[in-house]
C-alpha cells in the first residue's frame, strides 16, 4: 500500500565543518502547487537554484519556507589584516603631533601604532566556495529527509482519518438505500389509502394503481445516485492505498460524492432520507478539509 505526504511539514539539520557551521530548515503550507522560497546570505545566493533543484526533486505540492544559516564557530581562524589607509593617517598626524611637540627626527612608534584603533582590522579566511556548496547541499539533504519524515507521519494520521469517514459514508449509503427500498412501498400503501377513500371497495384498478406507484416512485428513485456515491467510495480508498499524490484526486471525487448527496436530497421527499443526506453533505465536507492538507 502506497504512502500519502500532508502538505505541512517541518526539517532542520545542521553540518559543522573546519570551523564553519551552515544549518538548513524547512517549512511548508498547503498550497495548489509547488511555491519553494529560499533565504540565505547573500555570500550563499549562488547556490539557491542548485538547491530549489535538490528539493524540488523530492516535493510535489506546498508553499515552502527554505533557509540558509551561516555561522563561524569558536574554532575557525581569525586573521589580522592591515588597514594601509587608516596606517597612513595616523602616521601623518604622528608625525604632524612630533613636529609641533619639537621631535621631528624621531621615528613613529610602531608599538603605539598597532595598537591605535582600525589599524588592524580581524576577518574570517576567504569562504571557500567548494566547502561550502558540500555542506549547504549536505545540510539540506538531511533536512529533507527530516521534512518528508514529518509529512508521512501526518499523511498516515490523515489517512487513518480518511478511511474511517469514508466507512462513515458508506454506512450513510447503506442505510439511505434500505430506507428508498421502504419508500416505494410506503407510496403504494398512501396511495391505496387515498384511493380506498375516494371509491366504493372493489373499484380500484389495481394495474392503474400499480403504475401510478411505478411513477411516483421513479420521480423519488435515488437508486442510481446511491451507487454511484458506493462507487466513488471505492475508489477513494483505491486512492488511498495506491498513494502518491492523491490531493487532486481525492478533491475531485469529493465533488462527485457531493453531487450525488445534492440529487438525493432534490429528489426524495422522505424525512429519513433527507437527515440521512445531510449528514452525508457534512461528513464530504469534513473530508474535504482533510483532503486539503495532502500532496
Amino acid at each position: 500500500m502506497g504512502a500519502i505526504f500532508s502538505m505541512t511539514g517541518f526539517g532542520s539539520n545542521a553540518v559543522e565543518r573546519e570551523g564553519v557551521r551552515v544549518r538548513a530548515t524547512l517549512r511548508s503550507v498547503n498550497s495548489r502547487h509547488l511555491d519553494i522560497q529560499i533565504r540565505s546570505p547573500q555570500f550563499l545566493q549562488q547556490f539557491e537554484p542548485k538547491v530549489r533543484e535538490r528539493v524540488q526533486a523530492r516535493v510535489r505540492r506546498g508553499k515552502i519556507s527554505l533557509s540558509l544559516e551561516w555561522a563561524e564557530t569558536e574554532s575557525a581562524r581569525v586573521l589580522p589584516t592591515l588597514d594601509e589607509a587608516v596606517a597612513r593617517a595616523y602616521l601623518k598626524e604622528l608625525q604632524r603631533l612630533s613636529e609641533w611637540t619639537g621631535r621631528k627626527n624621531e621615528p613613529a612608534d610602531l608599538s603605539l601604532l598597532v595598537q591605535l584603533t582600525g589599524v588592524f582590522r580581524t576577518e574570517s579566511e576567504a569562504i571557500d566556495l567548494e566547502l561550502a556548496e558540500t555542506m549547504i547541499f549536505e545540510a539540506v539533504d538531511a533536512a529533507v529527509e527530516e521534512f518528508e519524515a514529518s509529512r508521512r507521519a501526518e499523511g498516515e494520521s490523515l489517512d487513518r482519518d480518511l478511511r474511517n469517514r469514508v466507512d462513515l459514508l458508506e454506512e450513510h449509503a447503506g442505510r439511505i438505500a434500505q430506507s428508498s427500498a421502504a419508500a416505494r412501498e410506503h407510496i403504494r400503501t398512501r396511495l391505496r389509502e387515498k384511493v380506498d377513500a375516494l371509491l366504493r371497495p372493489g373499484q380500484i384498478d389495481e394495474d392503474r394503481l400499480t403504475m401510478e406507484v411505478v411513477m411516483l416512485a421513479e420521480r423519488g428513485d435515488i437508486t442510481e445516485e446511491i451507487v454511484r456515491l458506493r462507487s466513488h467510495n471505492g475508489q477513494f480508498r483505491a486512492a488511498l492505498n495506491k498513494g502518491g499524490e492523491v490531493g487532486r484526486r481525492l478533491n475531485f471525487l469529493l465533488q462527485e460524492m457531493n453531487r450525488e448527496a445534492n440529487t438525493m436530497g432534490s429528489k426524495s421527499q422522505e424525512a429519513d432520507i433527507t437527515h440521512q443526506v445531510v449528514e452525508v453533505k457534512e461528513e464530504i465536507e469534513r473530508l474535504r478539509e482533510q483532503v486539503q492538507n495532502l500532496e
